[in-house]
């Protein structure tokens, strides 16, 4: 009773004025019904954000149609909810700017509420409007569209506009402005889906990436001052504390901090932060609290670069995107022909128009970019992201897919298996030397040498190497008490520093540690260590290489720096078509180059510095979230999870989007055309061949805007 009677209190006004209804109340979920119209759509963000800092509450959802808001909750949140609901003032609500939930909801509301609109105006004019006042209606909504057509005229192209013009302006002049409206209508409902699915794809896509803080914490004169973020100014200093995301890319000038960097190398493993340290936007402080000095404002962070390449990936259409367009704009001719051709013959304008409300172009150039943009947004709910429509294309294409070894194919987290020592030094000094030299770069290698010295329990407090430089794909040089000192691979130590290669190494290395990957500590021009580093398969690898082989792809190969004996292990366990070992950056792309000249459509699939040159050469490249920032930046598709079953997902999607679109083109084509032959020896009227033209591109559109995969596969 004491339940009820809270329920019908709550449907009471609120406040000032403030009304609200419990429409649902169940456990764990409530909604509240304001009303439409209520909420200006900051003030809607406000009540949301509101709802959200109820302790309890697990999601919000608004719904604009109604000014509903549904509470998802756990425990005793609900009378806490109604205490919120009741202290809102409607004459000063709480605002805020939209979170990616919030715009995701209202893209989809405004959609919905825009397409009701458009059917509920058409359906009032038609039974509430004397028909010359729709006539004059019809009339002005033309005028948009001869402008559009006149324009394309005005710069010599007989494009899609100028038939859409010529078949709207035409009706007008028989006097059939029910036609005419007709097509206009559809048209509309065309381009209301198409700019939806625009929209919701280019917010899909952002929301896969880092989003950084509204405001910072700047300090001047001593005293921490909160500003907007976007008036922050290069060489300010933001002090930025345990919990919260760096908010620009800067220079740690004061403290010290364990910061996350999983947005932009997908490394977890956190990374000890000090004085003269770098940081970058979009990244975690997960302990400590360290003052920034910023180097980049807000737009210019490495961060806001990856945003604005995947906002602008719309520009990188697929090829038969592009090719699809351009027919559409190649048939307009012979749709006016064939226009000028019947009204020539039968001297009757009404059944020339038959013709001219039936094209293939209008379907044709929009069916296609939205089967592109909607795979696009698909991938994104499968956390991938891709950088253009083209790549969709050529990932359907490739049917060759290399493969780097490191973080790729294997695991993104190595393990020290074996230590060697040579020349007098001992496992302990080996191991404790690579890993104070090795602690200052985030490499899954070097990662795991330092985790073995912690391991050990060989500490290394007080550093005695000077300054250290890291060589891209070769390894570090420092000197240690004077004497210069190196870390790397064999191709390095051995032959670009010079050292002295012991007798008998590889011998005990095959003895000792057949199928480790090797990185090498010489000091003082001696070798002193051998650390022998396991780099166990990814478990999915092998069952993922055979569903690429089903998927088509002809040839599997993978490049590696590593040794011969770890390569031709791997391989016969993947059952790889071709594998190399040691072998440089500059090689990798060039395999690659070469592939491309024999024939070959190229996937490549890397995670490190060193394999960014491959990644760009290849047709199209991917980077797993184990990636290093610029693998990810370099490759043209993403993808956000660690597993390399995401490539068998997206070459699923890429293949069936091309399937859709050849599928679509056919429909369009054979439909079109029986409309044109009906049209042209007088079977369809005007209007019925324009209802069935526009219907049947408003159904091609929808189809293409549904997902590819099912949800469970």
């Amino acid at each position: 009773m004491a339940r009820a009677l809270e329920t019908a209190r709550a449907t009471m006004y609120r406040g000032y004025d403030m009304r609200y209804e419990i429409i649902h109340d169940r456990p764990g979920r409530i909604r509240f019904r304001c009303g439409k119209w209520l909420f200006a759509e900051d003030e809607a963000n406000g009540v949301v954000a509101a709802l959200k800092q109820v302790e309890g509450v697990t999601e919000v959802r608004y719904r604009e149609a109604n000014g509903g808001f549904l509470v998802l909750f756990t425990g005793g949140a609900r009378s806490r909810l109604i205490a919120t609901m009741d202290g809102l003032d409607v004459l000063a609500l709480p605002t805020a700017p939209a979170d990616d939930a919030v715009s995701a909801e209202a893209l989809d509301n405004r959609f919905q509420l825009h397409l009701a609109e458009l059917i509920l105006v058409r359906l009032a004019k038609r039974f509430l409007l004397p028909p010359q006042v729709r006539a004059v209606l019809v009339v002005l909504r033309a005028l948009r569209y001869g402008k559009e057509g006149l324009s394309a005229l005005a710069h010599g192209r007989l494009s899609v506009e100028v038939l859409d013009m010529t078949a709207i302006w035409m009706s007008i002049f028989q006097r059939d402005f029910a036609t005419a409206g007709l097509v206009m209508f559809l048209l509309r409902i065309s381009d209301v889906m198409m700019e939806y699915t625009h929209a919701r794809s280019s917010l899909a896509l952002r929301q896969n990436l880092a989003i950084c803080a509204d405001t910072v914490w700047v300090e001047q004169d001593g005293i921490e001052v909160e500003i907007p973020i976007a008036e922050a100014q290069v060489g300010d200093l933001v002090r930025v504390r345990s919990g919260s995301l760096v908010p620009l890319d800067g220079t740690v000038v004061d403290g010290e901090a364990e910061v996350n960097e999983a947005s932009m190398t997908g490394e977890s493993t956190l990374v000890h932060k000090a004085a003269q340290s770098t940081v970058f936007a979009g990244t975690a402080v997960d302990e400590g609290s360290i003052l920034i000095r910023v180097d980049a404002q807000m737009g210019d962070s490495r961060l806001d670069g990856i945003v604005d390449l995947v906002e602008n990936s719309t520009d990188r259409k697929a090829l038969v995107q592009s090719r699809a367009e351009r027919l559409a704009d190649g048939v307009v001719p012979i749709s006016l022909g064939l226009f000028a051709l019947r009204w020539a013959m039968t001297r009757n304008l009404s059944q020339a128009m038959s013709v001219l409300m039936v094209d293939y172009s209008c379907a044709i150039k929009l069916s296609t970019p939205v089967a592109v943009m909607s795979a696009m947004r698909e991938a994104t709910k499968r956390s991938v992201v891709v950088k253009g429509g083209k790549y969709l294309e050529a990932l359907a294409k490739a049917d060759t897919i290399v493969f780097d070894k490191t973080g790729t194919l294997t695991n993104a987290c190595p393990q020290v298996v074996k230590v060697l020592e040579f020349n007098g030094w001992s496992e302990e000094e080996v191991l404790r030397t690579a890993a104070c030299l090795e602690e200052h770069f985030p490499h899954s290698m070097a990662r795991a040498i330092v985790r073995s010295a912690e391991e050990r329990g060989l500490m290394h407090p007080e550093e005695n190497h000077a300054e250290v430089e890291y060589i891209v794909a070769h390894g570090i040089m420092t000197s240690i008490g004077g004497k210069p000192a190196c870390v790397g691979s064999a191709h390095y130590v051995f032959e670009d520093e010079g050292v002295p290669e012991p007798a008998g190494l590889i011998e005990r290395l095959e003895r000792e540690a057949p199928t480790a990957s090797t990185v090498y500590l010489a000091v003082d021009g001696l070798l002193r260590g051998a650390l022998c580093i396991s780099d166990p398969l990814r478990p999915e690898s092998k069952q993922v290489v055979q569903g690429l082989r089903k998927r088509g792809f002809e040839r599997i190969v993978m490049l590696t720096g590593d040794s011969v004996n770890c390569a031709r292990t791997i391989g016969a366990k993947l059952g790889l078509d071709e594998w190399h070992a040691q072998v440089l950056p500059e090689d990798k792309a060039a395999y690659v180059e070469d592939l491309k000249r024999r024939g070959h459509t190229v996937l490549m699939v890397g995670d490190g510095i060193n394999d960014s040159p491959a990644l760009a050469a290849a047709d199209v490249s991917i980077a797993l979230s184990d990636a290093s920032e610029i693998a990810r930046t370099v490759a043209d598709i993403a993808v956000m999870n660690a597993s390399l079953e995401s490539l068998l997902v997206m070459r699923d999607i890429a293949v069936r989007l091309m399937q859709r679109i050849k599928s679509s083109y056919e429909f369009i084509v054979t439909f079109n055309t029986a409309l044109i032959v009906l049209g042209f020896v007088g079977i369809l009227p005007a209007s019925v061949g324009a209802m069935l033209h526009n219907t049947s591109t408003a159904a091609i559109v929808a189809r293409n805007m549904r997902p590819l995969l099912p949800a469970g596969e």
